[in-house]
């Protein structure tokens, strides 16, 4: 007997006023004022009881996953509380049980005495009579079932089991209109997914664990055509095949996956192993094991750029369908559509940055090729002299010494240059990993604050903030260039620097995330600030009104956070130093 310890009773809240005596049409015109279906099931099991003089009334919901029956809900004298978790909820297999039964083979069971019952197993001493109906969705499949318990010997007839079969319907319709809900939340869910995916990777992880959800399914994979080999590449998984994301695919009609992604078409298949399309590679379970195999494409401007697969394993329990359904493969078609739609908007994305990068990179090339061009002219130059002094006759060693500084001087004048250049073209090129913010700022810190200074550091971490995902190597890159930046500005003064969890509502300005909660680092200074005209063009490249080099710091740091999602802005007065807020998109508290 498996325990209900995880499911426990629903609570009836607000029923539904019904007379003494209802009848099925009242019945069926209160459930359709009831905006909650949940609610609903508790009113028509109540009233159930009451057309019927039942002693109990249950409704046990199959859960496919697990292969048993969950009792959800449950409304009599005998079943009152938690005290009965233990013996209400029961396994389908070895059709232990009246309920069990009825799950098992979809028979309805009708015995005005349990106990000359074969399949009764005892749950209440005050049991005599037994009716109970299997709940069936619109394929025919069992999802629940619905048990009447009276204290009379053959207390049920005819009329009983009509009527338990048509409130049974209700059930039905109950059931599926939670079912719907459920998948208008699943795809609201996706839908902001791609609102708050800046990245093809975050969107994959994101809508392959919002599908599972949804659909129950044991393993999913995501693949996306890599047009340079014209292969399907597997992007995303949930599933044995995780750790093989970017190594494995299909190319065009291998097995039913490669021919999905090259039809165009989506195949639902209940026992895959004998369709000829079956191959049985690169999949997440033996073949064996699979009971049930679902894939749909995802087509962008009517081609194909891949495809959603997901499976179900064979259940341990022989009476269960865990096929997919109809239903299941609308579901994950809407889905497609909406990932479809959202690498569209990332892949244009991408493409607006790395046009407006590479006129930064015209500009930087540019103005990168006059700079190292004045330092070459000035190293040609040391060079010259240097051949110079080397033909007399004598070598004053003051001269060389001289030059050997000069050399010095622009050789790393000219490494700077390359440096800025290599960090303005990797800025947005990140490797996240979940990451500690507060390690990552205090490693910073570390590194850069002086150990003596005139300048007095102030240090708060919020210690309650979570893990975030993250480049800690480039992220602690823009941090850097802030403090220093700060400190280059003061003789003395107080340098603050915070990280705190904020809601997404304390900046209502923003706009690359909608997520609800922010990471927020803050590195204010008490320099002289920045002026209100300049706080606008401090973050483009070569803006040199602040930084040293080429002015490339601030552009760098800009294309950091852009990078990770967040957004960087300076909220100082100018007159009283500078305030530099980064924001990154994070999960709520835990």
């Amino acid at each position: 007997m498996l325990l209900a310890q995880d499911h426990g009773f629903d609570v009836i809240h607000n029923p539904i006023k019904m007379s003494d005596h209802p009848t099925l049409p009242m019945l069926l015109q209160q459930v359709a004022k009831e905006p909650r279906a949940e609610n609903a099931l508790d009113d028509v099991l109540r009233a159930a009881a009451s057309m019927t003089r039942s002693r109990n009334a249950i409704l046990a919901v199959l859960n496919e996953e697990l292969g048993c029956l969950e009792v959800r809900h449950v409304t009599g004298h005998d079943l009152t509380g938690k005290e009965h978790e233990e013996q209400v909820a029961v396994q389908v297999e070895g059709r232990e049980g009246i309920m069990a039964y009825v799950a098992a083979t979809g028979e309805s069971v009708l015995t005005g005495d349990v106990d000359t019952d074969p399949h009764y197993r005892r749950l209440f001493a005050t049991t005599k009579s037994e009716i109970a109906v299997p709940v069936r969705d619109a394929n025919g499949r069992i999802r629940a079932v619905f048990n009447l318990e009276s204290d009379r010997l053959n207390a049920y007839g005819d009329r009983e089991k009509e009527l338990s079969n048509g409130i049974a319907g209700i059930f039905s319709l109950l059931l599926a209109r939670i079912e719907g809900a459920s998948r208008e939340e699943a795809l609201i869910q996706v839908g902001m997914a791609l609102d708050n995916s800046l990245t093809e990777e975050a969107l994959v992880e994101e809508v392959i664990h919002v599908a599972s959800d949804v659909l129950r399914f044991q393993a999913a994979s995501l693949f996306l055509l890599d047009p340079a080999s014209d292969t399907f590449i597997l992007r995303g998984s949930v599933g044995m095949l995780k750790n093989q994301i970017g190594q494995i695919g299909y190319k065009r009609g291998e097995g039913c996956t490669g021919w999905v992604c090259d039809r165009g078409e989506p195949i639902l298949l209940n026992n895959p192993q004998g369709d000829p399309r079956w191959l049985a590679r690169h999949v997440e379970f033996p073949s064996g094991d699979i009971a049930a195999f679902l894939c749909v494409p995802i087509l962008s401007r009517r081609k194909s750029i891949g495809a959603i697969r997901v499976v179900r394993r064979v259940s341990e329990n022989p009476f269960l369908d865990n096929g997919f359904t109809q239903d299941d493969l609308r579901l994950l078609t809407a889905i497609a559509e909406q990932v479809a739609s959202g690498l569209e908007n990332v892949r244009n994305m991408e493409k607006i940055i790395r046009s407006e990068r590479m006129i930064a990179w015209g500009e930087l090339s540019a103005k990168s090729s006059h700079m190292i061009g004045n330092r070459v002219f000035a190293l040609k130059g040391d060079v010259n002299e240097l051949a110079h002094i080397l033909k007399a006759d004598s070598v004053d060693v003051n001269d060389v010494k001289e030059l050997q500084r000069s050399l010095e001087i622009n050789l790393n004048r000219v490494e700077e240059i390359l440096q800025d250049f290599r960090d303005f073209v990797s800025a947005t090129q990140l490797h996240r990993e979940p990451a500690n913010l507060n390690a990552m700022v205090l490693e910073t810190v570390d590194e850069v604050f002086p150990k003596r200074s005139p300048i007095h550091l102030d240090l708060k971490l919020d210690e309650e903030l979570p893990q975030i995902e993250l480049d800690a190597k480039k992220l602690r890159r823009a941090v850097s260039e802030l403090i220093e930046n700060s400190i280059s500005w003061m003789e003395a003064g107080r340098l603050r620097v915070e990280t705190s969890l904020v809601p997404r509502s304390a900046y209502p300005q923003t706009r690359s995330s909608k997520t609800k909660f922010f990471a927020r680092i803050e590195i204010e200074d008490t320099g002289p600030g920045i002026k209100e005209d300049q706080k606008s063009t401090i973050f483009q490249p070569f803006y040199t009104g602040r930084v040293k080099g080429m002015g490339l710091g601030l552009s760098i740091v800009k294309g950091i956070v852009d990078a990770h999602g967040g957004e960087v802005f300076e909220a100082g007065e100018a007159g009283h130093g500078a305030n530099f807020v980064i924001l990154l998109p994070a999960p709520d508290r835990p």
